[in-house]
Order: C-alpha cells, then structure tokens, then sequence
C-alpha cells in the first residue's frame, strides 16, 4: 500500500512540477519558505549523479537505484519547505545526493536540508510541514524494512559553514547577540531590526520564545497545553489579527494591557516596563526577593510601582546603568537591548 500511494504521489509530483530559479542566500533576508529543490540546490532530476539513504547513528546506507531517486525527487521537489533555526546536531537519517557538478546535500527526515549556521552551536535548516514530511518518509520506512543495507563506507554528513547570523552595528551588541543566538533566544526574523524601538508585540513574541527555549517546548502552544493555562483569543479589542502571544503571556499573568480592554501592541516599550516583566518572568523559574532596592541617581524619575522590579535588574545584572549612575526608566527600549536582556535572564535562572 505505502508503494502505491508513494507512485501516485510521485506521478502527480512529476506532473505539476514547475522550474524554479536559484535562490541567492541573503544574510537578511533569507525566507520563510521555499521549494524543496530550491533548498537542495537540485533543479533537475538528472543532475544527481548518486544518491543514498543513510542512517548515521546506526552507520549503515543503501545506495538508491535511478528509479528510487527519481520517485523522491519528484515527490519532494515541489513541496514547499520552511526555515527554521535548529539546535540539534544533524542526526539520524538521511538522503544524500551527490550531483554531476560534484557537490553533496543532505536531507534529513527529522530535521530537514541544512542551509547554514546561526552563530554558534546553531542551524538554519529548511523542514517540509507535517504532512508533507510523513508523505515522504516512505522511503525512510523501506530503506527501515530492507535488509540489503551496507555497514560504513560511504557515510558522510554535509556541515554548511555559511553563517547567516546578522550582527548588529552597535559593537557593544556583537557578542551578545552571538550568545543569543546560541541559545535560540534570537529569532531570525528579528536579525534585521537591532537598533529599533520594539514594540509592546514583538516583545510579548521573544518571551514567548524564551519559555519554550527554556522549558524545551515545541512551540508556546504545547507550553500551554502542558501547563493546563487557558487563554482567550482576541481578549484585547485592538489585538484582532495580532500574535497569539499577547493572549497567552497575558493569560500567564507576565504582560497586562495599557487598559482593561486594549494592550496597545504597536506602542513602545519603555525601561522601566521592560524591568518589570523580566521579574515577572523570572518568577516563574527562580525565587524572587523583596528586599531589592533601586538605587540610581535618577530614583526620583522611576515610577514608584517600577522601583522594585527596576532594583531586582539591576541587583542581578540583567539591566545596567549608564556611566553617571542613571537608568533613564521612561527611555523606549530597542530590539539589541530587549535581546540581551532576556539572554542575561537566562544566565541568571539557568544557573
């Protein structure tokens, strides 16, 4: 049954399958999705030379016969795929396909084509959705039931240097956004705005990131689920179209709105706010004290409600005052700083 369906698939594949043009990598502005034979740098059949299926943990390969590959590359090539950044070393198994030109890619069934490195310990990687990864994975499960596999020999894993981590201007920001980055606390899509205010939205989208990050949740939505924490969609009357994450940190109790009824999403996020939901998210992974004390040469400008949460940042080191002792509470707060902050965070309750 499973060869039926793959030959039914890879026919309407190969029916429906449309040239497309090479995609030059930008550092940028790399995109969300794209072609599987874009990914793979294969635009036609007959340029792989060679192709095997391998499994890397067990060191064992098959080598794919011209119909085997043909079938795959008509049934993945026009599946559109999408980038992702992923800690996880390459592992398990694996297509790869040497072309006539002499280059090698690999794709892998569990975590997709790499494209490149994300700073440090880090990937960019291009991964077909859910039902598409399960349509191809016909040939993971034959290569699985077969017993005409090889032990070593040809095993090879393709480890793409490119490193498609944008650094900031700011050379203060350089490393911490390295180390950031390293630990999945930056996300692609926010390597092209550094040096802007962030608004109330997008920082609601990096605390969400950093409670899957730290607690290795797939998604926020699986956070939820685990932790029995319900939300409301569309809670906030100006919030139609926006993040979910405004609904679920507010559900969590870390963000509140600038009213009862509306959270302002494209408004500015201030120092003094940015303390105060760092704390609050602390909270939840650390105890917190009361006795922090907010001690700048500017105490009299932050609000008496921000005075705590200001204290407890500074006291640990995850927000810092300029060289005349001041923390400037009402100044509006840019992508590269809310970055470092979160990443100081995680030092702190990671300990």
């Amino acid at each position: 049954m499973i060869i039926i369906l793959k030959k039914i698939f890879a026919v309407f594949a190969a029916l429906v399958l449309l040239p497309v043009q090479a995609f030059a990598y930008d550092v940028i502005n790399l995109p969300d999705s794209m072609p599987f034979a874009e990914a793979l740098g294969i635009y036609d059949v007959n340029d792989i030379a060679s192709a095997t299926i391998c499994d890397l943990d067990a060191n064992i390969y098959k080598n794919l016969d011209e119909n085997e590959i043909r079938d795959f590359y008509y049934a993945s090539s026009n599946v559109t795929v999408w980038r992702k950044v992923n800690p996880t070393p390459f592992r398990g198994i694996c297509v790869n396909f040497t072309t006539t030109s002499g280059s090698k890619i690999s794709y892998y069934f569990e975590s997709g084509i790499q494209i490149g490195t994300y700073g440090t310990d880090n990937y960019i990687c291009y991964m077909p959705a859910k039902t598409d990864a399960v349509n191809l994975s016909y040939l993971q499960s034959e290569f699985l039931d077969k017993k005409d596999t090889a032990y070593g020999g040809v095993l090879w894993n393709v480890c793409t240097t490119k490193d498609f981590l944008k650094l900031p201007d700011a050379e203060w920001a350089k490393h911490e956004m390295r180390t950031a980055a390293s630990r999945s606390l930056l996300p692609y899509e926010f390597t092209g705005l550094y040096g802007r205010y962030i608004t109330r939205e997008q920082l609601t989208e990096l605390l969400a990131n950093f409670i899957v990050v730290y607690g290795n949740y797939s998604s926020i939505e699986s956070y939820m689920t685990a932790t029995g924490t319900e939300y409301i969609n569309g809670f906030f009357s100006d919030c139609s179209g926006r993040a979910d994450s405004i609904n679920q940190l507010y559900a969590l109790g870390i963000i509140t709105g600038k009213t009862d009824t509306e959270f302002d999403p494209d408004g500015r996020l201030t120092r003094q706010e940015l303390a105060t939901l760092m704390t609050r998210l602390a909270d939840k992974y650390m105890y917190v004290s009361s006795d922090n004390k907010c001690v700048t040469s500017d105490k009299p400008a932050v609000a008496d409600w921000a005075k705590y949460y200001v204290g407890w940042n500074l006291d640990h080191g995850i927000m810092s005052l300029d060289d005349s002792n001041k923390f400037y509470p009402y100044n509006p707060v840019t992508v590269e700083q809310a970055i470092t902050t979160l990443s100081r965070l995680y030092s702190i309750v990671n300990k």
